[in-house]
């Protein structure tokens, strides 16, 4: 088992490590050597750091960062380092962790502060400090005037402090940060005794029914799945063609941009770490200003070591979710959420590689609109020549980012938003609830409740290129998650259905509806139905349709048409703007690929039966980054003047 405590064991100088990277002045002058340094770092100095790569640390820092952050964030000191540097120049012990915490120590509260009372030990010191940016000038100039006595206290860096904290105070950390969200409002619970009787209510009714008459039955439940089916067709249609600006406000220059958090589950992706890393280097977005966590499991041995041996500067933070249970991505999430130092805060999946400037127009789009809750990037597939499936799979991508997220956004109504490139304020997702840790779909599920909670959600014009499961297996795991979130989802939110309709009004709540369930139930029975209509086809054909058979021919042969429209234009647009190359033998697959969706979401029904919280892994890491992604498409406006106008449920 990897200790993550000591995942620093470098010496007590700073000097072997002060130029992880080569600093880049840009246009702003470098201070003059005689100009004073501030305290936090002047005392470097006597430890062999340059005064002149602290001065030119100095001036590329925005204006609002705090030196010391500045020179930890841009990795041109190591974290470990420069408190095993203050420790010493302060007088106090350096903590690894040999002394325990005190019994009563309050770890949420110990957590967001870094300070924690230690047990007694024979004239040790009495507390643990870890003091960021701000508190670290206020020691110094204790230590000059006299005031401090360094034999009370001890000093460890705030990755080390916050990792100990997790591994000895895990159950306190992750019971807070579950607690955000009401039960009433969780898939921990299961149906409530209202939907239990009402369920069966349909049942008892149901059967009586078909005893007295088994072909009313299905006449009355045909046309409920019809309607149903038929509301699907007009929300899907009416989300393709609605019209979704290219909003580009004003770009913020970095003095003025907020910091931003940036979170990642990473479970059993040690091939991707790498990859992963590269990518979110590659930000323009000021390295000061950035706040990633990486949350990794305890038991994954293998990505902790990948990470660690990376060796990466402070403005990572290796979290290291607690043991417990859900073991799912929400509440790896969750547990980052409770330290976010960001006003701002992104997921992203561990196999992504988003657009170098989205972060940046992110910020300038929440600063433009301070009515905007969250921003929805573009997910693209970057590996859609693989196989088939992957194809397939990244014409789905197209149709649901590009077109219906985008278009559900202009028209105002509840988006199910993809599990990465959500960006949000941090202070609107906490008064959501954070992300429900018992849903597998947490994505379309916090979709739900942010348009209950009266957040507005916008699409965000920036791509973050995606790797598609290609294989049969994989890809069916992944579906049938999907399937199983959507179904709790669904559950979660016709507890209250009041309350839905009161929060979402009419048109919300119905597409809310429509949306998810109408997912799930459309997976489930359209083979039934598209067998339905090849059987009338054949009696109309044979003469032998009953008169009102005859009737409602017309009515089904038209709903069929319109969901294959519905299904087979936007593809096809979406196809020709991401590039995609739809062949014959794709197209001749499609109905292939809808069978095995269905058969996904029966066997999702049967998984949430037997483990309604089992987190299937998709497997990452089968398509390598080394093939840039496909180029970005051209606004939607300037490609879709033809007819089909602008504008555009998922993921770990």
């Amino acid at each position: 088992m990897v200790d993550v405590s000591q995942e620093a064991r470098a010496p007590s100088t700073v000097a072997d490590r002060r130029f992880a990277r080569p600093p880049s002045v840009g246009d702003r002058p470098i201070r003059p050597f005689g100009f004073p340094l501030p305290p936090e770092l002047e005392f470097l100095t006597r430890h062999g750091v340059s005064r002149n790569s602290l001065l030119r640390a100095l001036a590329t820092t925005p204006q609002g960062v705090e030196p010391l952050d500045a020179l930890l964030g841009e990795g041109i000191v190591a974290e470990e380092h420069y408190y095993h540097a203050l420790a010493q120049y302060l007088g106090c012990a350096y903590f690894v962790g040999e002394q325990p915490f005190a019994k009563h120590f309050d770890a949420v509260k110990g957590l967001r502060c870094g300070v924690a009372p230690l047990a007694p030990h024979g004239g040790g010191p009495r507390a643990v400090i870890a003091p960021r940016a701000p508190l670290v000038p206020g020691l110094i100039e204790m230590r000059a005037s006299g005031r401090l006595a360094p034999e009370s206290f001890a000093v460890a860096s705030p990755s080390r402090f916050a990792a100990l904290v997790r591994m000895r105070r895990g159950e306190a950390i992750v019971a807070d940060a579950l607690r955000r969200l009401p039960d009433r409002l969780s898939a921990r619970r299961a149906m409530s005794g209202a939907q239990i009787a009402a369920a069966a209510l349909v049942a008892v009714c149901a059967a009586a029914l078909g005893a007295a008459d088994f072909h009313a039955l299905t006449g009355a439940a045909s046309a409920m799945l019809w309607l149903l089916f038929s509301a699907s067709i007009v929300l899907r249609s009416a989300a393709a063609i609605a019209h979704a600006d290219d909003i580009r406000p004003k770009a913020l220059s970095d003095d003025e941009l907020p910091v931003y958090s940036v979170v990642v589950a990473v479970y059993r992706e040690a091939d991707v770490v790498e990859d992963l890393v590269r990518a979110l280097d590659g930000f323009d977005y000021p390295k000061s200003k950035l706040d990633i966590k990486l949350v990794a499991e305890r038991r994954d041995d293998e990505t902790l070591s990948r990470i660690l041996g990376l060796r990466l500067p402070a403005r990572y933070e290796l979290v290291v979710a607690p043991p417990g249970a859900p073991a799912t991505k929400p509440r790896a999430l969750d547990i980052a959420l409770a330290t976010a130092r960001g006003e701002l805060i992104v997921v992203y999946d561990a196999e992504d590689a988003p657009s170098p400037d989205q972060l940046r127009l992110a910020a300038s789009r929440f600063a433009a609109d301070r009515g905007l809750d969250c921003l929805q990037a573009r997910l693209t597939i970057r590996n859609a020549d693989d196989s088939w499936l992957s194809k397939l799979f990244a014409v789905e991508y197209a149709v649901l980012f590009d077109l219906i997220n985008p278009g559900l956004c202009a028209l105002g109504l509840p988006v199910p938003l993809g599990g990465s490139s959500n960006h949000f304020r941090v202070a609107s997702l906490t008064r959501a609830g954070g992300w429900d840790a018992w849903n597998v779909a947490e994505d379309a599920d916090l979709g739900v409740r942010l348009a209950r909670c009266g957040c507005r959600v916008g699409s965000l014009s920036s791509d973050t290129s995606e790797e598609a499961p290609h294989e049969l297996v994989n890809w069916f795991r992944q579906r049938v998650r999907w399937q199983k979130g959507w179904m709790q989802t669904s559950i979660v939110h016709s507890r209250e259905p009041a309350s839905v309709l009161s929060a979402l009004g009419g048109l919300g709540a119905l597409s809310a509806t429509v949306l998810i369930a109408g997912c799930v139930l459309s997976a489930l029975f359209w083979p039934a139905f598209a067998l339905d209509v090849l059987m009338r086809a054949f009696e109309a054909g044979r003469g032998v349709a009953s008169a009102w058979r005859e009737a409602t021919d017309v009515f089904v042969y038209i709903l069929a048409l319109a969901g294959i429209w519905a299904l087979v234009v936007p593809a096809v647009v979406a196809a020709k703007l991401r590039r995609i190359d739809l062949t014959a033998k794709i197209f001749a697959l499609a109905p292939l690929y809808f069978v095995l969706v269905s058969l996904a979401a029966w066997a999702a029904i049967l998984d949430l039966a037997l483990r309604p919280h089992y987190w299937s892994k998709t497997e990452h890491g089968r398509a390598r980054l080394t093939a840039a992604a496909k180029p970005s498409r051209r606004p939607l406006s300037r490609k879709l003047a033809t007819g089909f106008s602008s504008s555009r449920t998922a993921r770990f």
